[in-house]
């Protein structure tokens, strides 16, 4: 432990988890924050509310984000997508994965990114509306490649609608 502090560890409230993000990004060490549950679903935003009795979810948020961007693109490189699409809601800041899209750029990928909005029917449906049958066929295997940055029940929302759509005949497992 000769080398000072390797990371923080905090299961607090929302506003000591704020504190002590600062003052981790301020040090440069990962803060990792577990925050309960209290609907039976994975949260990453404060504030707290009452906790359900019984419910043990967590949800784990690893700061800083820049090891958010070295996962993603090794997980983009491993299954060597060339192509793909990046899924985000308005609970995601853009701004932070800039180096990731530039380091994608450098490496010759194609990266298309979606905004999904609260109706995500609405949002998928007129995302393809003026694409003819010739160029969804083209776009089929991006739409295989996909990579979401939002909040949980907003993935969770999304997933449900594209397997209810069957994304035009594309069929997700």
């Amino acid at each position: 432990m000769n080398r000072g502090i390797l990371a923080l560890v905090s299961s607090i409230g929302c506003m000591s988890a704020g504190s002590l993000q600062t003052l981790a990004d301020a040090m440069h060490i990962p803060h990792l924050f577990i925050q309960r549950s209290p609907a039976g679903t994975p949260r990453s935003t404060c504030p707290l509310t009452s906790r359900l009795p019984g419910a043990d979810d967590y949800t784990l948020m690893v700061r800083p984000p820049v090891y958010l961007n070295e996962v993603i693109l090794q997980v983009v490189s491993e299954y060597s997508w060339q192509k793909f699409i990046l899924f985000y809601d308005s609970d995601f800041d853009i701004r932070g994965i800039e180096d990731f899209l530039d380091r994608t750029s450098q490496q010759g990928m194609d990266v298309s990114l979606q905004k999904v909005e609260s109706n995500i029917n609405m949002m998928i449906t007129s995302l393809f509306r003026t694409m003819r049958v010739e160029e969804l066929h083209r776009y089929r295997d991006t739409l295989r490649r996909a990579v979401l940055f939002m909040s949980p029940a907003t993935a969770k929302a999304f997933i449900t609608e594209v397997r209810r759509q069957e994304f035009w005949g594309l069929k997700y497992q």
